[in-house]
Formats: structure tokens, sequence, C-alpha cells
């Protein structure tokens, strides 16, 4: 049954996990009205997370409406399939165009940043002021999540600000909820200093949380050693505070890097 699935994550799920999920509903129910963001290391498993706190969230308020945004198809496939795991009858849907799946109006959709931006556009190209909301683009959403969200600029004219913007004329009281390993971005901060997140509910970031982490198995302790290839990174321009990732891609996408040739 979706009750024993769930249960039997629960079993297995670990400490830091369940204690992020938790923070979630701390911080709403302590009457905080911000958009907080978790903050977990790469490798602890940010998608189970997404998928414990979509299926609670569901199983306490069963007509809410959420979408989880990210820039990668790997990381949407990723997320969604670890919400099946979780929930297999979850009424999920894929919005993403290097996945082939454009579904918009299903009660939680997982979709790509740049797909899900284009699609407002060109929909809201074809409609007025006067359609209802729920036949604009993917509806009323309560709920977005943002994995890796320190991709998200302060920048009113990006992808993921237009996106928010358009899903909050159609409900004004929609919530954020980011989660990223580095909550912070260059040339901006902490992304708590102004913009759309205002809060960090979960941090285990620290290194003292890295040094439990590793004690307990659940990262590897890293050790670093000098290598003969070296990566020129004046070559690579900056993007809206962030590394060009397509220069990035043609700097580090060689074969002597990739293969140590």
């Amino acid at each position: 049954t979706i009750q024993g699935n769930y249960r039997r994550m629960i079993l297995q799920d670990r400490w830091y996990q369940s204690g992020a999920v938790q923070s979630v509903f701390n911080y709403f129910e302590s009457g905080r009205n911000g958009n907080p963001i978790i903050a977990m290391p790469g490798g602890t498993g940010k998608s189970v997370v997404i998928a414990l706190l979509i299926y609670r969230i569901f199983k306490m308020f069963p007509s809410q409406r959420v979408m989880m945004l990210t820039h990668d198809k790997r990381l949407i496939q990723q997320n969604a399939n670890k919400l099946q795991e979780v929930w297999p009858v979850a009424p999920l849907g894929i919005y993403s165009a290097g996945l082939k799946s454009r579904d918009m109006i299903l009660p939680i959709v997982f979709g790509g940043i740049q797909s899900v931006a284009k699609a407002i556009e060109r929909t809201l190209a074809d409609t007025t002021d006067y359609t209802p909301a729920h036949l604009k683009h993917f509806g009323h959403r309560d709920l977005i999540f943002i994995d890796e969200c320190h991709l998200l600029s302060p920048n009113e004219e990006t992808q993921y600000q237009y996106t928010i913007a358009k899903l909050r004329e159609i409900n004004p009281f929609i919530k954020v909820i980011g989660l990223s390993a580095t909550p912070y971005r260059l040339k901006q901060g902490m992304l708590t200093d102004g913009g759309l997140f205002t809060d960090i509910c979960f941090d285990i970031t620290t290194m003292e949380s890295f040094a439990r982490l590793i004690a307990e198995g659940y990262l590897a302790p890293l050790t670093p050693y000098p290598t003969e290839t070296s990566i020129d990174l004046s070559l690579i321009g900056l993007k809206n505070g962030e590394y060009d990732q397509n220069k990035a891609n043609k700097v580090i996408d060689t074969e002597e890097i990739v293969f140590g040739a």
C-alpha cells in the first residue's frame, strides 16, 4: 500500500532527511511566512527530502498543487523517480522538453525551468485577462520547490523570476521552498540576503555537520591530491553571477581532462 511504502521509507530514511522534512512544517507552523531554504551537501539525498515532503503535504492537504523546478533534466528525472518510489500512485507529471514530456495540468508537476518559462509565455499569448486561472498554463499552484536554488538570480528578468511572478499572479500566497548545497551566490552573498528567499530552515552544511556525516558513513572522506592536469578558469566568463555553463562545458569537456590523457 502507499502507507506501507511510506512507512518503509521512514524506517530507512536518515536522521537528517526526516529532520529536513520536519523543519519545513515547523517553519510554517511557527507563524513565519517567508520562503525557506533547506541546505544539504551534495550526495545526502535531497531527492528523498523532496519526495517525503510532497507525500506528507498531500496526505495532510490533498487539494494542494505543487511544482518542482530545476535546471537539469537528469535532476528532474531523479526527483520524479524518487517520489514514485515513495508514492507509486502520485498524481505526477513532467514538463521538460529534454525528457519529451509536457504534462501541465496534474497536481504535481516536475519541470525544467527553461521549458516551463517558455510554456507560460506561449500560453499567455493565447489567453486573455478574463481566462479562468485554472486554464492559464499550469494553473493555480500552492508550492514551488526549487532544486539547486542557488541558481536563482535576484534579477527579475530571469526565467525563474518570470515563472514565479506569473504563478504568483494566479495565487498571491504561493510559497517557494529552495534546496541547495551552497545557499549563496557570487555578488549576492547568502541567498537570504535580499531576493526571494527569507530564511534557512535546515542546515547541515557546517563543518560540524560535515564531520558527523562523514563519521556516520553518509559522506565519503575526501583526500585531495595535486593533478597534472589544470583548468584555465580565465576562459570561462560569468553569467548572472555564476560561471557560464556552456563555456565551462567547452573548457572542461575535453579528452585530456575527462580521461586523463
